[in-house]
């Protein structure tokens, strides 16, 4: 295999959390002011200690976070790994599906079905080609991502209004706590950038520099676009931008969510690829086909919705896979091996699986 560089891994971790989560940040904490801030640096901290543990994990034992997880945790924490991981990365490659037709269509003024199978193909595509293929894609679309999240930012800004930062709506904050969850789970990648670099250490800062980037745009972004729309924020931010810019903003209102939905498609579809390949002892293609196959009949069944999808991926999949298992299973390894990369008292881990394991059952609650 070919070797990742430190930039390319990072892009890859970059690339993978800054997708449909950030574009629907604003919406979610619109009724939370500045303790929305507070909020995606307080679970930015959080996941990022999850990753870490996952990272410490992998260099202990090498292997997926499935085979981390069987291990560790016997075969029903293996499997559980595995059905939360893939109820979070089916739902959100059929997001990330019906999100792309939506926007090409816009830009293109095609059919969206048709927009969205030939989004399919090329991302699907560069999955099939690997890391190293994935890692310089994603190097290329976050150059692109991250200079069309910069530019909203410094276009909304000016128009921020300190009076809509000024709210606190508790029940909308815990509901936002959810989104922002969603928004950082990346941890399925963390283990095929250990193995694409090759290096605790240099996978470290790698983790380090792709939570810390996201971490930073988020409360940027989350400033200027409820700092200047408030209670008006939509659910998908950038579509404001055509109200005060025309179609310069119509154009970036579209070029950067297809940008952040490309960058995650990627990421989520080859760790998932990676998952199922070693989970079932599977050939790369058989494993690939699995991957991405589902996600579009599923499209094609009538789940179209962009929303109801990530949601679904969010609540039953992001908080087992990137919050409460990883603490779980870093406890259990504790007990039998030292520390390598990453030195995590044990009482901060515990902390930190209570609190995921809280909105857990708060997300659950509000189902019923």
């Amino acid at each position: 295999m070919k070797k990742l560089t430190l930039a390319e891994a990072s892009a890859i971790l970059i690339g993978t959390q800054i997708g449909a989560g950030v574009l629907g940040l604003p919406y979610a904490l619109k009724d939370v002011g500045f303790a929305g801030i507070a909020i995606i640096a307080a679970v930015g901290v959080l996941t990022l200690l999850t990753a870490l543990l996952v990272l410490e994990m992998a260099v202990q034992r090498g292997g997926t976070l499935t085979s981390l997880a069987r291990e560790t945790l016997g075969k029903a924490g293996g499997w559980l790994m595995l059905a939360s991981m893939s109820v979070l990365s089916y739902g959100a490659l059929i997001a990330y599906i019906s999100g792309s037709g939506d926007i090409l269509s816009s830009l293109f003024g095609i059919n969206k079905t048709i927009c969205a199978v030939a989004f399919w193909l090329v991302m699907s595509a560069i999955v099939l080609m690997g890391l190293k293929a994935s890692g310089e894609a994603e190097l290329m679309l976050n150059f692109l991502l991250l200079g069309a999240l910069a530019l909203a930012v410094i276009l909304m800004l000016p128009k921020v209004n300190v009076e809509n930062m000024a709210t606190v709506d508790v029940s909308a904050a815990v509901a936002g706590i959810g989104v922002a969850i969603f928004a950082y789970v990346s941890h399925m990648v963390v283990p095929e950038m250990y193995k694409g670099l090759g290096s605790a250490e240099e996978t470290k800062k790698a983790v380090l520099v792709g939570y810390l980037v996201p971490m930073a745009f988020y409360a940027l972004f989350v400033l200027a676009f409820v700092g200047a729309l408030g209670g008006n924020t939509p659910q998908l931010a950038t579509s404001a931008l055509e109200d005060y810019y025309g179609s310069l903003g119509k154009v970036l209102g579209l070029i950067l969510p297809l940008a952040a939905i490309s960058t995650s498609y990627i990421g989520i579809g080859f760790a998932q690829m990676d998952n199922l390949r070693e989970a079932f002892k599977l050939d790369k293609r058989s494993a690939w086909l699995l991957t991405v196959v589902p996600p579009l009949l599923i499209y094609f069944a009538g789940l179209k919705s962009f929303v109801s999808a990530l949601w679904l991926a969010g609540t039953f999949g992001g908080l087992l896979y990137a919050g409460i298992l990883p603490v779980g299973m870093y406890l259990k390894t504790g007990k039998v091996y030292p520390p390598k990369c990453v030195r995590i008292p044990h009482g901060v881990a515990y902390f930190t699986g209570a609190i995921f394991f809280l909105v857990f059952l708060y997300s659950v609650a509000s189902l019923v």
